[in-house]
């Protein structure tokens, strides 16, 4: 009887103070567990998708915005993928309780002097630029930036007619055609490139090449997890009038443009997931 009358009293105590300590005689919220050396072990369920509920309340009806759950199951469906993790009911759907991260970098592995697209010499464009893969995987299905990076430098100019001082620069310029999934996107990038004599000061002339620039290019795509999806790059350069050879080589002469690897300056393709 002692014993029914303290369950009651204490029963009464937490009805009143409408705080529940467990570990801890001073509760500082609704709940407080007052451990530092175990956690909470959450539902463990399968769901099914993020519109389902799959547990029940176990007072009828649907279940309250709020309830947790920890999943184990995975389904790639798009938008409404799910893996394993925690999850919160807002009412109508699942929501992740955790940060999803794809990411990966591609490089370029070996260097490429580029070519006029002239029919009289030898490169017809469209050159191929090396990665160290040809293709990305995602594990998650969602929406991922796609960052296209990309340099270009000029090759050797003409040297100007005649004798005394000169300075002569001209631009070399050419497009990128970045393949992926079906689609190609095309963007241009040029490059100055000089030949300076100041026969005053300097006996001999100032050759300027490859002084390349970098641009980004941004894709944006919806991808699904698991699918395998080829990307190529290459380069097409544009007729060099100016240039040795207009661009090309041709023999005793050389044109031909630079995306070569500088150091730590190297083409690359990097794959980010940005959202569901």
């Amino acid at each position: 009887m002692k014993n029914i009358y303290l369950l009651i009293a204490i029963l009464s105590c937490l009805h009143i103070s409408a705080q529940v300590g467990i570990n801890t005689t001073s509760p500082e919220g609704v709940l407080d567990l007052g451990n530092s050396t175990s956690g909470v072990v959450y539902p463990v369920v399968s769901l099914t998708n993020l519109t389902t509920e799959t547990i029940t309340n176990p007072n009828g009806g649907s279940i309250v915005a709020g309830t947790t759950v920890y999943n184990t199951n995975t389904v790639d469906s798009g938008a409404n993928s799910i893996y394993p993790g925690i999850y919160f009911w807002n009412g109508s759907r699942w929501k992740a309780q955790y940060e999803k991260r794809n990411n990966q970098l591609f490089f370029q592995t070996s260097d490429l002097r580029t070519g006029s697209n002239d029919l009289v010499y030898g490169v017809l464009g469209d050159q191929t630029i090396d990665f160290d893969a040809s293709s990305f995987t995602p594990s998650i299905s969602g929406t991922f930036k796609i960052l296209v990076t990309v340099h270009y430098g000029g090759g050797e100019a003409n040297v100007p007619s005649g004798a005394g001082q000169y300075v002569n620069f001209v631009e070399q310029q050419g497009e990128f055609d970045f393949t992926f999934n079906g689609t190609t996107h095309t963007f241009g990038l040029s490059s100055y490139s000089g030949y300076n004599n100041d026969s005053m000061a300097v006996s001999s002339a100032k050759v300027i090449t490859n002084e390349f620039n970098q641009v980004t290019y941004t894709v944006i795509e919806s991808l699904t997890a698991l699918t395998n999806y080829g990307f190529s790059l290459t380069f097409n350069q544009e007729f060099a009038e100016g240039f040795e050879g207009d661009g090309d080589d041709i023999i005793v002469e050389d044109g031909r443009g630079y995306i070569t690897i500088n150091d730590s300056v190297r083409c690359s393709v990097e794959f980010m997931f940005i959202g569901e």
